[in-house]
């Protein structure tokens, strides 16, 4: 009876001794793992950081400057006719009725 003790407990001791390499592998996987989340959180944040930038940079360049939209004078209309014959337009414009 004590020898089917004995041979029990050796038998628990050695079942133990797989489960702790499994039990440390793990840990390592686990280490691995939590310092890959780690560097993708930092990437995924200096990214956004970029995107925030490059979308406030689109923004800006996509809004007319108020300054130059004020000092730009307005276009004047010509006519085809003014366009294909200026000399009869300038005629036209000083011609008396």
């Amino acid at each position: 009876m004590k020898w089917l003790m004995c041979m029990s407990v050796v038998a628990l001791l050695g079942g133990c001794d797989s489960s702790k390499q499994e039990l440390d592998s793990t840990k390592t996987t686990l280490n691995s793992v939590t310092a890959e989340r780690d560097d993708l959180k930092t990437k995924n944040a200096t990214l956004q950081q970029q995107l925030d930038a490059a979308r406030a940079e689109l923004a800006k360049a996509k809004t007319p400057p108020a300054a130059t939209a004020a000092v730009t004078p307005p276009a004047t209309a010509k006519t085809a006719t003014d366009a294909k014959h200026p000399a009869a337009a300038d005629k036209s414009k000083h011609h008396k009725s």
